[in-house]
Formats: C-alpha cells, sequence, structure tokens
C-alpha cells in the first residue's frame, strides 16, 4: 500500500468532512497527500447529488483525467460519496476510466477499495448496510484552527426534492461522549472552531434510545471544553428547531449567535409538496422567537426556484419572505429533479429560464438586504477569528463574525487563529473591511 493521493470534495461540508476521514485512513496505510492530479498514483473526487449540476461538474472533471490515465496507466481513478451510492456501476458505462466506486458508507475501508482497483479492473462498493466509521486522525484537517466534527449521519425526513435520504441512509447520532472526546482531541490540537455537522443537526439524540432531545444538551457540555473559541451547528430543519437551542445559543459563551435554516419556499402549497411540514407563517414565527430569545442573531435560508408547479404568486411568496425576514444570507437553487425522489414523480413544468430568471431576482433581493445590513456595522467593532491571509489579496487577513460575516483587514499573518477586535470602515454585500484595533472599553458591537 501507499503512495500518493489527491482527494477533491464537492458539495456539503458533509462531504468535505467525508473526505478528511477517507484522507485519515488513507495516512494510516502510508498515502501521502499529493497537491495535484498530476502528482497522484490515487485520484479521488468525493461527490454530491443534491443537484443534477454538481454531478455533471463531477463527470466533466473526471472526463478530463482520461489523458491522464493514458499517460500513467497505473493510476487508480474513484468516485465517492453520494453520486457513487446513487448511480454505482452505471459511473463505469459513463467513465470507463475509472477504476472504483464508493458510497457513502464504504469509505472507511478506501485503502483496502484502492488495493483491489489495483489487482481488479473495476472495483464497486455500494453497500447500503456497512458500518460508518468517524475515527479520524485529528491533524488531518485543511485548518488547523478550524474543523467540521460530524455528530449525526443520514435523514429520515424524505423532502420530496431530496435524494440525501436514499444515498446517506437513516439518521444515526453518534455517542455524546464519542463527540465531546473528538471536540477535545481537536481543542489540544489548536482548533479554536469546531462546526457540529448534520443533515439535520437540531434532531440530534433522536436515534438514541430511548431518544434524547440532546442538541443543547452537547452544546453545554461543548461550551466547557478548554481553548474552543466558537461552536457552530448546522444544517437546522425549522421542524425541529426548539426553544431550548435557542437557549443554548443564547446562554452558552463559546455558541455563535448564527443559524443555517432553510426555509426553501414561502409558499405553503409549495411547502407541502416539499413535504416540509411546517408553514411560512409558522417559519415566520420561528425566525421571530429566536430574535426575540438571541437579539443580533444572523439567520441564513435556503431556497428552492421552479419546483413543480410553482406559480409566478407562490413565488412572489418567497421573494416576500426574503424581503421581511431580512436573512443574514441566502442561497437559492434551481429546482432540478433528482431520480427516486417522490418530486421525480410530478412534472418539471416552469421553463429553465423562468427558474432563473427567478434565482436572479431572490438573489438581487438578497444582495440589496445584504449590503443594507453589512452597512450598519459601519463604526462598530466587531469580533474576528482570524483565518489568514484573504485568497484576493494575500496582503490582508480575513476571518468571520460570530455571526458568519466576513471580514477583511490588514495584519501579520501571526494573528491566524487569534480573536481580535477589528473597526468597521466599509462594507459590501459579501465583506466588511476595517482595522484592528486595541483591546479595551469599545463599543458593543452589533451582532459581532
Amino acid at each position: 500500500m501507499g503512495g500518493k493521493v489527491f482527494i477533491h470534495a464537492f458539495g456539503c461540508q458533509m462531504n468535505k468532512l467525508d473526505a478528511e476521514l477517507a484522507l485519515s485512513a488513507l495516512r494510516r496505510a502510508g498515502y501521502e497527500e499529493a497537491a495535484t492530479p498530476d502528482e497522484a498514483d490515487v485520484v479521488l473526487y468525493n461527490t454530491c447529488s443534491v443537484r443534477a449540476h454538481a454531478e455533471e461538474r463531477v463527470y466533466s472533471n473526471v472526463g478530463k483525467l482520461k489523458s491522464l490515465k493514458r499517460r500513467k496507466p497505473g493510476l487508480i481513478i474513484g468516485i465517492l460519496g453520494c453520486m457513487a451510492q446513487k448511480d454505482g456501476g452505471k459511473i463505469f458505462e459513463r467513465l470507463p476510466h475509472v477504476d472504483l466506486v464508493c458510497g457513502t458508507r464504504e469509505f472507511p475501508r478506501i485503502a483496502e477499495l484502492i488495493e483491489e482497483a489495483r489487482r481488479a479492473d473495476r472495483v464497486l462498493a455500494c453497500s447500503e448496510d456497512a458500518a460508518v466509521s468517524e475515527a479520524r486522525e485529528i491533524s488531518v484537517r485543511p485548518d488547523r484552527r478550524r474543523a467540521f466534527l460530524g455528530i449525526m449521519r443520514g435523514c429520515d425526513n424524505y423532502c420530496a426534492y431530496c435524494v440525501v435520504p436514499y444515498v446517506r441512509g437513516p439518521e444515526i447520532s453518534r455517542p455524546v461522549e464519542e463527540v465531546v472526546d473528538e471536540a477535545k482531541r481537536l481543542a489540544d490540537d489548536g482548533c479554536r472552531e469546531i462546526t457540529l455537522l448534520g443533515q439535520n443537526v437540531n434532531s440530534y439524540g433522536r436515534s438514541f434510545t430511548p431518544p434524547a432531545a440532546a442538541l443543547a444538551g452537547l452544546l453545554a457540555r461543548l461550551d466547557r471544553i478548554a481553548g474552543l473559541a466558537r461552536v457552530r451547528f448546522v444544517t437546522s430543519h425549522p421542524k425541529d428547531m426548539s426553544r431550548e437551542i435557542l437557549e443554548a445559543v443564547r446562554d452558552l459563551p463559546t455558541v455563535c449567535e448564527h443559524l443555517h435554516m432553510p426555509a426553501q419556499s414561502g409558499s405553503d402549497r409549495v411547502l407541502a409538496a416539499m413535504n416540509r411540514r411546517y408553514t411560512a407563517r409558522g417559519y415566520r414565527d420561528l425566525v421571530a422567537l429566536a430574535r426575540e430569545l438571541v437579539p443580533g442573531i444572523a439567520i441564513a435560508s435556503d431556497f428552492i426556484v421552479g419546483f413543480p408547479g410553482e406559480t409566478e404568486a407562490e413565488f412572489d411568496e418567497t421573494a416576500a419572505l426574503v424581503r421581511d425576514l431580512r436573512f443574514q444570507n441566502s442561497f437559492v437553487f434551481k429546482y432540478s429533479t433528482r431520480p427516486g425522489t417522490a418530486a421525480a414523480k410530478l412534472a418539471d413544468d416552469v421553463p429553465w429560464e423562468e427558474k432563473r430568471r427567478r434565482n436572479l431576482a431572490l438573489l438581487e433581493i438578497q444582495s440589496a438586504i445584504h449590503l443594507e445590513e453589512n452597512r450598519k456595522f459601519i463604526g462598530q467593532e466587531v469580533e474576528v477569528l482570524v483565518e489568514g491571509p484573504s485568497l484576493r489579496d494575500a496582503s490582508r487577513l480575513t476571518g468571520r463574525l460570530r455571526t458568519n460575516q466576513i471580514a477583511v483587514f490588514e495584519g501579520p499573518e501571526t494573528l491566524a487563529g487569534e480573536l481580535v477586535r477589528v473597526r468597521v470602515e466599509s462594507a459590501t454585500p459579501l465583506t466588511l473591511a476595517g482595522r484592528p484595533t486595541p483591546t479595551g472599553d469599545l463599543r458593543p458591537a452589533a451582532g459581532g
């Protein structure tokens, strides 16, 4: 075993964490990480199936490896994750130069599977009942100061548009002590911020026997870990958000005042067709409760436009929801049919150009709100966890507020991983810009 491996993750944070877990397994087997496919003996893509566009990106990227495979016949090319689980052996038909297809439950065996692929023409490993190990090398993460921590896998919600329950299986929560132990090891390794991950993170503990509404209690345990400055959690389903969780956000010093809580639509008919199990009024009430209990809390949302049957009037209801609730950010997606889902049985009757128009219209509304809200920070002093040099301008540092806004400012790279106070001097829809200030008697920062 051994060699150099290049691994790239598409899609959500869960995919990025799974790529880290796969890399941990490969490190234990003697592999080193390669910076590019050209340098690698093994090239792996951890894939996403939530949208058709994500799958096409994978097919495009892997298709480009044909010439590399001709130059390096011993190169092993593997597709991992959700797309592998969904499409299985069909991937070999479309990409005959692929050697390995590994589903969402088999990646802990990735080193063994690669060795099988070296001895055979092709290996297909897409078991639906394999036990997934979360074992990881704590040091295997792209940013020493921040880390994803998976606390649950799978999903039981079966939203009509979503393939996740079919490719990741039923919801299973990790034991509290196991999560706390991993968080402590991350903190001991210099991690300042952890993000708890789950497809429906605020239902953590529901799979326990007996069931437990455990996220608030888990947050309290993590809040006591020495060295951790911040704790986040994503993604929250509105139907499972509780007062106890919001009170934990309010009361625990390390838990950030930020929720990612997808609304998906502002139309009750569309929400019902999506099987979301809440109404637009219920969502509005939940946001009101969150802002009452946690003043300054930032709430981000997701939306799907062009869901089957969505009328112009129903889209207008979604636009009104965005205008009224003034989200910190919104991720907007054009509906695409996912085979095997309930919505795949419905007529995809909103034309592509109309989906595109609605997508751009919603993004325009959100961008204007984003700029207006960010400008409120001008003149304020905010707390920023420094991530490192800005990718766009290496002479400046970048970091995030507790409420997840991005801030850029001048300063030495040695500040990476530190909490600094920054006076905001300007703002764009995406970024706050300013300069560090000495610690002292500072004005309270709005949302910071």
